[in-house]
């Protein structure tokens, strides 16, 4: 087979010059960087507020200029060089008063930015890899990619040195000093296999296969067409998958099925080969696979349907295991930075129960939310579905970040659960980690920053123990506890006990965040002896008397038990519902039968439409013997009693049965489904396009500028798609979506109506959308006014027109200019607060959402809607 690279490798050794560089082999580290800093910075924001357009190709360093920050003594700094010897970067500032900030601000007062200019030089337009561990992101030649921010060690960006000057510029972050490395490797392999292979365990004896999630590299600047990749081993069956395409500079993680041959009796290890080819490029790697004995912990896999991807969890088996039996589960979320089978390695097996851990997606993933709680929920009806559990025996437990987990899931869910257990939980980002340096809370209008909070509002845990009516909950933390303060454990105990609600709070008196009280099997701050008997006691009741739930979005929880919230009246805002079941007995006049009816007390506030779900295990028939010769009758009675208005129902078959309001009175209804109205599946906000499998849509056809613009910025998304939620998902030019990509995907869209395709073709069935007007590219819309401001960058979730059961999403920026604030709002990853839409012009990249034109939510019809929005007072020009 020939192998032939796209890319002719240079011996960098003969040519490669440097300035302010140092060459060894075909590593590059730079020496000699310019530094500006320290600049305060918000808790998850980042903005510096530097008046700085780091994306000018003409951007140089001026020594003479002065800053503004309140950090240093002076208010005052100005850039500085510095030298370094090697790829490590040391920027200290201990000439300022921390100590002093720290006590006024507390932590959040020492978090801080600085930015690192360097350049390096290269004779010829080559191919690279840059590792730039510690570092969130990085700008080459005005470019933004992602960076190695967790230290992980496997994420390198493939990028092309231009032929000529290339600037870098980095913004490392941190609590008073920056500790980072900065590298990079030219000529790399055309074709690579990425060390962050997913795998699974193999059991000794059992018949267990898996998959297998392979992280593959295109480093050339053309697209690779027509590979596959074959897995092989001595214990394995061959199999090949197919991939169409790894777009140019990209990584994708393709999940491929493992088949054993025969069941495995012995107990090590074994090699697997994989390979990846087509007729020009070939790679080969292999990796072990651990063989466990059947009582170990071990890892399991998965394939997701969030986004198809390969995806595991870790199971500890029960002590003394026997297959014919039914066992409890407990599901453990671990903290961050704790991979998901050291999270089971630190209890001690229970001859009761499974213990399994997810994985958040990653070891610091989502702090349990968005993709994290989904993530949870599909590890948990894989559990069901393979392992004999008893469901009113699960419980949920966690620690530190995990312990934020089990408050978020365990109240949106609480009817999945005999108990919860947090340890050392945080309550929500705000509470935990102050957000008020943030320049969006300092500038931005209530009115601006209203939408972005209505988002968080699901993430903020107090606000949600009311669902904890019927769970029990056991909250463990330490007394000296110095990353997450026992204040969080003191708070949700006293709210729980003024709801009166059955809990413990248990805080061990001089114990720190991790902490093991003796030598026993299991570290105590997860397996403590009594919070786990406290677990082990209770038993879910699925069918309580009496409920209370409450969400702020349907489409992240809609569902207690027998009670599920079908529409809100005022979205995006609280919904909360109270029910609660009373047995009437009474004589009735004909032929003296004793008739039964059930009462149903429901109190509603702010929820249009609701559904019950009447089951025989909570409501009783009367039984008719007026026709006791023939057959006998059932016959259930109902009373519903809501918000005080009375409606009378009678059945003979038990059913789901759907309330909606109608002006101001309740009234039974047929369940109805419109494609093109808010529901649980098709809700919002921006996010959700994302809660399925989607694909990014890059558009081709404006010029060459546009068209890789778009094609990198689904590349950002792609690469961050993979080092966030150790996903999968495909780059697809928009000149070839067809109908299977309409009917099974999302569309995740990048550019506008002029330079991708798809978006020209539904943009006049979208309510923001684009018009032509003058000389500028385009102009965004909003109904029927057109903003006149020409540099805006849109985000925009809707169903799609071509398929209105399915999400499509814009990524858009009317000029060239606005392109360069496209990443001013992420989206992947917790705690991003994006609405229905959000418009925003450069100030955004000084002011956060002070920069933002327009923002908020579509109505239940998917339409704008004035109460539901923000708009800034802005000039308009008509259509």
């Amino acid at each position: 087979m020939c192998k032939v690279p796209a890319i002719i490798s240079i011996n960098l050794l003969f040519i490669f010059c440097l300035v302010f560089a140092k060459e060894n082999s075909d590593t590059i580290t730079i020496e000699d960087w310019w530094v500006l800093g320290p600049l305060s910075i918000g808790a998850r924001e980042g903005i510096t507020g530097l008046d700085i357009d780091f994306f000018d190709e003409e951007f140089q360093p001026d020594a003479t200029k002065s800053y503004i920050s309140f950090l240093v003594p002076s208010g005052i700094i100005k850039w500085r060089k510095i030298h370094t010897n090697n790829e490590d970067i040391k920027i200290e500032y201990d000439d300022l008063l921390w100590d002093t900030i720290q006590d006024y601000y507390g932590v959040a007062g020492l978090a801080c930015a600085s930015i690192i200019y360097g350049e390096v030089e290269s004779p010829d337009r080559i191919s690279a890899l840059i590792s730039a561990r510690g570092l969130g992101s990085f700008i080459l030649n005005g470019k933004t990619y992602p960076g190695d921010v967790y230290r992980d060690g496997y994420v390198q960006m493939p990028v092309v040195l231009d032929k000529g000057k290339n600037k870098i510029i980095l913004k490392p972050s941190g609590y008073g000093g920056h500790s980072f490395s900065f590298k990079i490797i030219t000529n790399p392999p055309s074709l690579m296999i990425i060390k962050d292979i997913t795998l699974p365990d193999f059991i000794g004896g059992a018949d267990y296969s898996g998959y297998i999630g392979v992280p593959i590299m295109n480093t050339t600047e053309e697209t690779i067409n027509n590979l596959k990749v074959a897995i092989s081993g001595e214990d394995i069956n061959k199999t090949e998958k197919e991939i169409v395409r790894i777009m140019p500079l990209s990584v994708v993680k393709i999940p491929v099925v493992l088949e054993l041959k025969q069941r495995i009796e012995r107990v090590d290890s074994t090699l697997i080969r994989i390979q990846i080819y087509n007729n020009i490029y070939e790679a080969i790697d292999s990796v072990w696979i651990k063989i466990k004995r059947p009582d170990e912990p071990y890892v399991r896999t998965f394939i997701s349907k969030i986004d198809n991807s390969c995806q595991y969890y870790a199971i500890l088996p029960p002590k003394n295991f026997k297959p014919e039996s039914t066992y409890a589960l407990i599901m453990s979320c671990h903290g961050a930075n704790v991979e998901a089978i050291n999270q089971v390695k630190s209890y001690s097996q229970k001859d009761w129960a499974y213990i399994v851990a997810p994985t958040n997606r990653r070891r610091y993933g989502f702090d349990w939310q968005d993709w994290g709680r989904l993530d949870f929920l599909e590890v948990f009806e894989d559990v069901k579905r393979n392992f004999k559990i008893d469901e009113d025996r699960v419980y949920l437990t966690g620690h530190s970040m995990g312990g934020h987990g089990v408050w978020h899931i365990g109240l949106s869910h609480p009817d999945l659960f005999a108990a919860i257990a947090p340890s050392a939980g945080w309550t929500s980002f705000q509470l935990y980690f102050p957000w008020f340096l943030q320049r969006s809370e300092i500038f931005a209008e209530p009115e601006q920053i209203k939408y972005r909070d209505m988002v968080l509002r699901e993430d903020v845990a107090p606000v949600f123990l009311e669902n904890a009516l019927n769970l029990p909950i056991y909250i463990l933390h330490g007394g000296a506890d110095d990353n997450v303060p026992p204040i969080h454990g003191r708070m949700m105990a006293q709210y729980l006990r003024e709801l009166n609600y059955d809990f413990v709070y248990n805080e061990v008196e001089g114990k720190g965040h991790w902490w093991d009280i003796d030598s026993t099997p299991g570290v105590d701050c997860v397996d403590l002896k009594e919070m786990i008997e406290f677990l082990k006691d209770k038993k879910r009741n699925p069918y309580p008397e009496r409920i209370i739930f409450k969400t702020s979005n349907i489409g992240h929880s809609n569902k207690a038990y027998w009670i599920r919230i079908g529409e809100l009246e005022n979205i995006n805002q609280d919904g909360e519902i109270a029910a609660n079941i009373a047995e009437v007995k009474f004589k009735s006049d004909i032929a003296d039968l004793e008739v039964i009816l059930n009462i149903v007390v429901i109190n509603v506030n702010n929820i249009k439409q609701f559904s019950i779900d009447l089951n025989n295990n909570l409501f009783i028939p009367t039984i008719s013997s007026l026709f006791r010769f023939y057959r006998q009758n059932k016959c259930y009675n109902f009373v519903f009693i809501i918000n005080g208005q009375e409606i009378r129902y009678a059945c003979e078959t038990l059913k789901c049965i759907s309330f909606a309001k109608n002006r101001e009175k309740f009234e039974i209804v047929k369940q109805t489904k419109s494609k093109i109205r808010k529901s649980a599946d098709l809700y919002g906000p921006i996010k959700q396009a994302y809660f399925s499998p989607f694909i990014l849509v890059y558009g081709t056809i404006g010029d060459s500028v546009d068209t890789e613009n778009n094609l990198h910025q689904a590349r950002l998304q792609a690469y961050t798609w993979w080092i966030r939620a150790n996903g999968f998902c495909e780059i697809v030019p928009d000149t070839e979506i067809v109908e299977k990509h309409i009917k099974n995907f999302n569309l995740v869209l990048f550019g506008n109506s002029q330079t991708n395709a798809i978006i020209k073709k539904i943009s006049k069935k979208l309510p923001i959308n684009f018009k032509s007007v003058g000389s500028y590219e385009d102009y965004i819309a909003i109904k029927n006014k057109v903003l006149r401001n020409p540099d805006l960058c849109l985000m925009e979730i809707y169903p799609n027109p071509l398929n209105p059961e399915k999400f499509i999403l814009l990524y858009s920026a009317t000029t060239k200019r606005a392109q360069k604030y496209f990443g001013l709002f992420p989206v992947i990853y917790s705690g991003s607060g994006l609405p229905d839409f959000i418009i925003w012009d450069e100030s955004a990249a000084r002011y956060g959402w002070k920069g933002i034109i327009a923002a908020g939510f579509f109505d239940k019809n998917w339409q704008i809607n004035k109460k539901l929005m923000y708009v800034k007072d802005y000039e308009f020009k008509q259509k």
